[in-house]
């Protein structure tokens, strides 16, 4: 298909089938919100994602899940049980209508169905067919299970989250399995670019470990060029800056704040000593100081130099925690000091910026008589549009229009199929 000749998504032309649990749902999310049509096969009785909440209105209900409808806006949603031969054979015909299959089964799983890579690549020689595992198709750990939180954990990235004196902490959100999520994304659409210049199809093998390393960073260096790991910072600087506090609660949430000397920090401690002194909170040791001068590479051996560190941050984080947040945003944005808010939800949902650029968008549910905000696209773009263009599907919402309007079976067909749990 041209992409060209569709302007109003960049993936409008293209057909997706999304067979993933809880850690691949961002895949089939992004790819949808880029314009794909994304089909969401679910078991008969619903994904077992819709039990997540929290639910609209605190109602535990499999349609009222807003992790369900957070992670399959613009997706499409039928219901069908592979484990059967008439679902199996009614995936295969899907399949040669599509153009990528995202999966996140066990290694193996697909392939004792008859449904693996091989099966569906004999089918659709050019069909893309993307897996998502915690540690791949290959190796020794394979066929390990894995959760988001003991994901985390195996790739190394949680070990940097939290304070350096006690045990890491997680991330409270599934993180890695939307980081995961989106690398999948992109590797699809790699391997449809490929296919599109040269016909071939492939599978493309997402490890969420992996992913998950690629978040450290530079952290995964230290062993190998330092002989140690990178430690845990909390909320402090380290990595050249010292042991100087990096967020200071204000008079109604949290601020950054970048404490430090040199050419870096200099302005940012001049113009808070001219604030602090205008309001009568200047204490002498801050006065008539050199900040250019002052040398942070003393933190590491200098106790004087720590203690000092300290005693800025605390007389600093007392002043600031009679402001609020924009309110110390607005003198840093005048003043050039290196602070800025620390944002809840409802200051983003509110923002000017993202409002400007139109970023959130409501779409309708009409089943609930109501609209949901969601965030939007990420990058505006000439000729094309992005973002979530429709909530997502209630259970087996889209059964008729695909198997009857698309593959041509009749009403009555469906029915048989519901009836004995095919679909």
């Amino acid at each position: 298909m041209n992409a060209a000749a569709h302007k109003d998504y960049l993936l409008t032309p293209y057909r997706v089938l999304d067979l993933t649990g809880e850690h691949g749902l961002m895949c089939g999310k992004v790819l949808g919100d880029f314009g794909a049509e994304v089909v969401m096969i679910e078991p008969p009785g619903g994904h077992p994602a819709r039990s997540f909440g929290p639910f609209y209105k605190d109602e535990p209900d499999p349609e009222k899940s807003l992790f369900w409808f957070a992670f399959n806006t613009s997706k499409k949603g039928i219901t069908l049980d592979l484990s059967r031969r008439e679902g199996q054979e009614l995936l295969k015909e899907l399949v040669r209508q599509a153009d990528i299959l995202v999966e996140s089964f066990a290694p193996g799983y697909l392939d004792a169905l008859g449904l693996g890579y091989a099966e569906l690549a004999a089918i659709k020689p050019d069909l893309i067919f993307t897996s998502i595992t915690p540690f791949g198709q290959h190796g020794p750990r394979r066929n390990w299970k894995g959760t988001d939180l003991t994901l985390q954990a195996r790739s190394g990235f949680q070990y940097l989250l939290g304070d350096p004196d006690r045990a890491p902490v997680r991330i409270s959100i599934p993180m890695i399995a939307v980081k995961a999520g989106v690398e999948a994304a992109n590797a699809s659409l790699f391997a449809l670019f490929h296919r599109n210049t040269s016909g071939e199809g492939q599978h493309v093998d997402v490890s969420i470990q992996a992913t998950g390393v690629w978040q450290m960073m530079n952290a995964s260096s230290f062993p190998k060029h330092h002989g140690i790991d990178q430690k845990r910072a909390g909320d402090r600087y380290n990595a050249g800056f010292g042991n100087a506090r990096a967020l200071l609660p204000c008079a109604d949430g949290y601020v950054t704040f970048f404490t430090a000397g040199g050419h870096m920090g200099a302005p940012t401690l001049y113009a808070m000593s001219r604030w602090m002194d205008s309001e009568g909170k200047l204490p002498d040791f801050m006065r008539g100081k050199k900040w250019e001068e002052w040398d942070l590479a003393k933190l590491a051996t200098d106790a004087k130099a720590q203690q000092e560190m300290d005693a800025l941050n605390e007389t600093i984080a007392t002043f600031l925690a009679t402001k609020s947040k924009w309110e110390i945003f607005a003198r840093a944005f005048h003043e050039r000091i290196l602070a800025a808010p620390v944002n809840d939800v409802k200051d983003l949902v509110e923002h000017p910026q993202p409002n400007a650029r139109g970023f959130f968008r409501a779409l309708p549910h009409a089943e609930l008589a109501t609209e949901i905000v969601y965030p939007g696209h990420w990058a505006l773009m000439n000729n094309a549009q992005a973002g979530p263009r429709f909530r997502a599907p209630r259970i087996g919402e889209h059964n008729e229009e695909l198997y009857c309007q698309r593959l041509g079976y009749s009403r009555e067909q469906l029915m048989e199929w519901q009836r004995h749990g095919v679909v």
